[in-house]
Formats: structure tokens, sequence, C-alpha cells
């Protein structure tokens, strides 16, 4: 397996073209062997990119680690951008996007983008993996939801959990507001009471006869279908 690249700080390519320019007398290819005495494991050819890009790696400031525009150029190159469109028509279309159908067609117009020749000359193997996809969505700013494994809970832990609930309920929720007028009832609010108003011939106001049903018998006399008071009865 090959060796990964390191990055290597502007500063300190700077300093190697620093040293190019004035000891190395404008050679790159020199600067191989100067800063391999001093533990630096780098290749003259890299020395010589350095020296053709002075100008901006000179101009950018030293604590970055490659210039602006750096590093890997995507592998589709500008077909991402007619994959983002074809992304874009299925979303406006209410159709599911998911990431299996994304890198089958980044995989798609990959092959079809290459000729044969192509093929036989710069063999790439492209497999469009999850990885891919992740950062192909990040540089555009999509986002698609994963499939979370939802633990199923037994039927014991659901009568628990429902029972611990109405206890929360019953012992921290009142059965009504703060601002909700309560009216004491015995009961009879519902019921229907006949009341019969008389007054004497001289304008006397006598009590009113109150004439309701009532199931239980006692001291109540029944008049056809009401039972009246044996007192209402001698008023």
């Amino acid at each position: 397996m090959p060796a990964r690249r390191k990055s290597v700080e502007l500063s300190i390519k700077k300093q190697a073209l620093d040293w190019i320019a004035t000891e190395g007398g404008g050679v790159p290819s020199r600067a191989e062997a100067h800063f391999r005495q001093r533990g630096w494991r780098i290749s003259a050819a890299c020395f010589r990119e350095w020296w053709r890009k002075r100008d901006e790696i000179l101009a950018a400031a030293g604590s970055r680690r490659r210039l602006e525009g750096g590093g890997r150029r995507p592998v589709l190159g500008e077909l991402e951008d007619t994959l983002v469109d074809m992304i874009y028509d299925l979303r406006i279309s209410k159709e599911k996007v998911t990431r299996e159908w994304i890198a089958a067609q980044a995989r798609e117009l990959f092959h079809s983008s290459r000729t044969e020749e192509e093929a036989e000359e710069h063999p790439i193997r492209f497999t469009a993996s999850d990885p891919w996809v992740s950062s192909f969505m990040q540089r555009h700013g999509f986002s698609l939801r994963r499939r979370t494994n939802l633990t199923t809970l037994t039927d014991e832990e659901l009568v628990r959990r429902a029972v611990s609930f109405m206890s929360f309920l019953e012992t921290h929720k009142d059965v009504v507001g703060r601002r909700h007028v309560v009216i004491h009832s015995t009961g009879f609010a519902s019921m229907r009471i006949t009341a019969a108003f008389a007054v004497t011939a001289s304008g006397k106001k006598l009590p009113p006869c109150l004439i309701w049903k009532r199931k239980t018998r006692g001291p109540i006399e029944r008049l056809g279908g009401c039972y009246v008071s044996d007192g209402v009865i001698q008023q």
C-alpha cells in the first residue's frame, strides 16, 4: 500500500522558497539535498511545483496548508451539476431520493462519460461509496434522513410506562384550570319542577307551590303523575 501524502504548511513552503531564491540561486532542485539534511522528506518535484506557484504561496496566509482552490477535484467534475439537477427534479415531483439512488446515478453518469479508450488508458475505479455520497451531499447542501433502528418495547414495558404517565397526570395536573369557575351542584340542576304562584283576594302573596316527581314514598301524596307534599296540599 503506498504511503499517504502529508500536507505541508505554507510557512514551511515560504521558508523553502526563500532559500531557493537566495542560496539556491533560483534552482528549486537544489533544495532537496539541503533540506534533507535538516530532516525534511520532500522530493524535488514538490520544490519545483512550489517554485512555479511561488507568487501565490508568498501572497497566501502562512497558517493555511493549501492554496485556495487546491485539493482533489471531484471525480464526476461537471457531471455533478447534472446529478444535482436530477435530484432537484425528483424532489419537485415529490418522489423519493435515496442514498442508493444517488450512488447508482453517479456510477452510471461516470461510466457513460468515459470512452473505451479513456477507460483503457486511464482506468479509474469509481464505486460511489457511502462516504462519497456523504461528501457529495455536503458539497451541495443536501440533507437526507436516515433510518434509525428503534427498539420495540415489550407489552410489560408499555403497560409500565402507561401507568407511570397516568400517575404523573394525577399528581401534576389539575382537573380544572386556574380560571375555571367551579359550580357546586347537588345533582338537581336538570330537575324539572312546576311552581304555582298564588295571591289572596286582599293581595297578599302566598308561598309558591312546588310540584316535582319523586320516586321515594313518604309524607308525599301522589296526584296524577306528580308527588306533592302534604303541607303543600293543606296550604
